[in-house]
């Protein structure tokens, strides 16, 4: 399960929802987005294999027909906007322009610093290209849509005048959804889980996102069970070893479908965010909250811009802080209720799936003003779609 595809997928609904007619350009690879409302086109398939969580060359080549399509949907289809997310906006931007379609740059996460964070270019031509390309994506968006504070920020030091909306992500699960006890136990007896407290990781397995951090830390708390739901074979197995060295008693139930995440909350006693990179807000984060259970996550930005210790159990981002952390919210089911709570009325509050709509509508209603008063390119084929 990963945060971008998951939050497209609500934007998509969410605009369709609302009455607007969505094509939906797409990789290849994945299953097939049916919605009404919505047509899911796809670029064409190159044979690169498995495409991975983060930067990869993989997905460089895919970006090529994507690009490509793109173009020619612009230049023989008829749009009001192009919503181009993460680094989609980056390659779409100079032909939104030219062929006056105004783009809507939908910004998840900062690509420069994804790049970073993955080591996949640290420096250089690469980085200096997606810094270059991120600035004037930036700056020539009709309108920007970040999912975070720490994103809004970093755009408007980017792109002073533009227009941002912030929409932070829905969450996918709620307490009310969360599966009954049948299948929790049968999920329990299928990963070969004991009756100990679970302690519940789900999300992809890249560097940035700590797994080998709580992995460490489980090795610190005795009596409590650690089940990573998601990553790729290699990864499992590289994890699995160190688990082993270390004595956690680590279990792996591979990627599962979004549709089982409500079984996976409901079998948890605690939900772990163990992130040590990042700024943008993890989308899971707010499933987390909506749930009901208790949450430990590291003290870093990516983290307290959502929550701060009387939502979760915050730690240093080391394992001996994170373990700590495990301790009290395992030892302390009282004080851990409590902060979940807090956590559900939050989401409840501000960032239920209703409030997620109304921020998409307002967004979408001050962008249509916004297009409105652009001038359109006298190549332009009316009445736009």
């Amino acid at each position: 399960m990963r945060g971008t595809p998951l939050a497209v997928r609500a934007m998509v609904q969410a605009l369709a929802e609302l009455g607007h007619e969505v094509d939906l350009l797409t990789f290849p690879q994945g299953a097939d987005l049916e919605l009404h409302g919505v047509l899911h086109r796809r670029s064409l398939r190159l044979p690169v294999g498995h495409v991975k969580a983060g930067p990869s060359l993989a997905k460089l080549l895919l970006d090529v027909p994507f690009t490509l399509e793109a173009i020619l949907r612009l230049a023989f289809d008829r749009y009001d906007v192009v919503h181009a997310v993460e680094e989609s906006a980056h390659l779409i931007a100079p032909f939104a322009r030219l062929f006056g379609v105004p783009l809507v740059a939908d910004v998840d996460s900062a690509i420069p610093d994804q790049l970073r964070y993955s080591g996949f270019a640290r420096g250089g031509p690469i980085l200096w290209l997606a810094e270059a390309l991120d600035r004037h994506a930036l700056r020539s968006a009709a309108s920007v849509v970040t999912v975070c504070q720490s994103l809004t920020d970093g755009v408007r030091r980017t792109a002073p005048d533009a227009a941002v909306h912030q929409v932070e992500d829905p969450p996918l699960v709620t307490r009310a959804e969360l599966a009954p006890a049948e299948e929790v136990a049968a999920l329990r007896a299928s990963l070969g889980l004991g009756p100990d407290p679970v302690v519940l990781y789900s999300g992809n397995f890249e560097p940035y996102q700590g797994v080998e951090l709580l992995l460490d830390a489980a090795a610190g708390v005795s009596g409590a069970q650690f089940l990573f739901m998601g990553g790729e074979e290699a990864q499992i197995e590289a994890l699995r070893a160190r688990a082993t060295a270390s004595g956690a008693r680590a279990f792996f139930s591979g990627k599962r479908a979004p549709s089982e995440l409500r079984v996976f909350l409901a079998l948890a006693d605690v939900l772990a965010s163990p992130r040590v990179q990042g700024e943008n807000t993890p989308f899971k984060l707010y499933t987390y909250l909506a749930s009901g259970r208790p949450i430990v996550a590291t003290r870093i930005a990516t983290h307290t811009q959502l929550v701060d210790d009387s939502l979760a159990f915050l730690a240093e981002p080391t394992p001996g802080a994170f373990a700590a952390a495990l301790r009290a919210a395992l030892d302390n089911p009282a004080e851990a209720a409590a902060r979940a709570e807090r956590g559900v009325a939050l989401i409840e509050r501000e960032y239920s799936a209703r409030r997620y709509r109304e921020k998409v509508r307002a967004a979408y209603a001050a962008i249509e003003r916004k297009v409105h008063r652009i001038p359109k390119a006298a190549t332009e084929k009316p009445p736009p779609r």
